[in-house]
């Protein structure tokens, strides 16, 4: 789906102490959650433009939203089948739209690629099989959001434009939770194959003393009617050039 922070990933190998410290920081003086469900519907299926990388360029991802109930507990399941490439299996909290759960396997093998796991008290365990990453990690931290689903829960974010939040994702880049900053800085009418749509646009960069190893900012846009369905991506690739992920079509 959509990927995130792919030029930053050399300064952090060589300074574990002081990341620690900084996330431990970070993690624990957030209590509270920053996002909260808009609405999303208890199903719907949609599809998104998604460029993979470079090489490959762009397959259509079908996207599958349900709602799972156990124990009169209710999230939100999404599968995103990227065309014959990945599917990613991502569990969503129903209320705050944190990551539970996330898998993310080969289309073609069933190989796990990459893995997400927090059971909710304070156990998370991180996988990725490209970089060999195979850890478990002690972490309270309230907002913890896994990149593959940006898409659906910034959709819960507080929209105002000035308005700021912050949170951390484990990515495969670093192997550890990294700080993330998460702000409004406008409201723009934006054309996609899906129509013409009037959003908020949200810039979504590093956080904390990080931010000064990595200036990178990426940039999307949700609808400003309620549920704030997300609409586009954007990122610089590795030459500077734009690019942008995109909704297609809302199916059901």
């Amino acid at each position: 789906m959509i990927s995130f922070m792919k030029a930053t990933s050399v300064f952090l190998e060589n300074l574990p102490f002081l990341i620690a410290l900084s996330l431990s920081f970070i993690s624990s003086a957030r209590a509270d959650t920053v996002l909260n469900n808009p609405g999303i519907p208890e199903s719907e299926s949609l599809e998104l433009s998604d460029r993979i990388d470079q090489h490959t360029g762009y397959v259509v991802a079908q996207v599958d939203i349900s709602v799972q109930r156990e124990n009169d507990k209710k999230t939100y399941f999404i599968k995103v089948a990227e065309g014959e490439l990945f599917v990613n299996e991502i569990q969503l909290d129903y209320n705050h739209l944190t990551t539970i759960s996330e898998n993310r396997y080969d289309y073609k093998t069933g190989q796990l690629v990459e893995s997400y796991l927090n059971d909710g008290n304070g156990k998370v365990h991180f996988f990725n099989r490209e970089n060999g990453i195979d850890k478990h990690f002690c972490d309270n931290d309230k907002n913890i959001y896994s990149r593959y689903a940006y898409f659906l829960s910034f959709g819960g974010f507080p929209f105002a434009v000035g308005k700021s939040v912050f949170f951390s994702s484990y990515v495969s880049e670093y192997g550890d939770a990294l700080p993330m900053k998460l702000s409004c800085i406008a409201k723009e009418f934006v054309t996609v194959q899906a129509g013409v749509f009037d959003c908020y646009k949200l810039e979504l960069a590093v956080a904390g003393w990080q931010s000064f190893f990595s200036s990178d900012k990426y940039y999307l846009y949700y609808a400003v009617e309620s549920p704030h369905r997300f609409i586009k991506y954007e990122e610089k690739d590795k030459n500077g050039k734009w690019y942008a992920n995109e909704l297609i079509k809302i199916i059901n």
